[in-house]
């Protein structure tokens, strides 16, 4: 009788295991999303599941095993608008919470001038996320830093919600980038808002040759 109490014991504790890591992982594509609530979760998952379905449309590949945890806002104290981080060697994205997100956008100059909301924030874990699939497909070699802000840019964009996507769009006069050789990462990292709409729009300009050059990228790289 012992024994039997004993395996029931076992098998209880291995069904609770595998309920628990079942909770913290995204359906469908295996990214583990500890220490989020439910509520929370859920809208990480669909945020980089946004990500994912948008490479994939562009013939770019995903491999599991990407977690995404909160961002402690300690570690930002010096970098007040960092909102995400992609560890790319070790295939992890750390994002803030919404509610902190929402406090740095009312004290510090908000992300795209926009007031945060939940889709808005949802954005920057789409666009760690692309970062996080383009690593996965960067061939070796290739100039990585400036075309990741690319793909990440556009994909962040792209999947934003249409109204969203045109109040940003409309903030800007900026043109799409006549030609590869103007996507720098000093442009980047003098204003990313800039960067990011002048991508979406080179990226939109090309139509049906999008996925293609994202391939080019992933091959080749950038060389600014």
């Amino acid at each position: 009788m012992k024994l039997l109490v004993a395996l029931a014991s076992i098998a209880l504790f291995s069904l609770a295991a595998n309920a628990s890591s079942q909770a913290i992982r995204c359906a469908g594509t295996g990214i583990q999303v500890p220490d989020w609530s439910a509520e929370e979760r859920k809208l990480v998952c669909g945020a980089a599941a946004a990500a994912i379905a948008f490479l994939r449309g562009a013939g770019v590949a995903y491999s599991d095993g990407l977690t995404i945890r909160p961002l402690p806002t300690a570690v930002d104290q010096n970098e007040p608008h960092v909102i995400g981080r992609c560890n790319a060697p070790g295939n992890e994205i750390l994002v803030l919470t919404y509610d902190a997100s929402l406090i740095a956008s009312r004290k510090y100059p908000p992300a795209f001038g926009m007031p945060m909301s939940v889709a808005l924030w949802q954005s920057f874990i789409t666009h760690e996320a692309a970062h996080a699939v383009a690593e996965q497909n960067f061939a070796v070699g290739a100039r990585r830093p400036t075309a990741s802000e690319y793909i990440a840019a556009v994909v962040q964009l792209a999947t934003l919600p249409p109204d969203l996507r045109d109040s940003i769009l409309a903030r800007y006069d900026a043109e799409g980038f006549g030609d590869p050789s103007a996507i720098t990462m000093l442009l980047y990292e003098i204003n990313p808002a800039v960067f990011a709409v002048m991508a979406y729009r080179h990226y939109a300009a090309l139509g049906d040759r999008g996925p293609d050059f994202i391939a080019r990228l992933l091959r080749e790289g950038l060389d600014q």
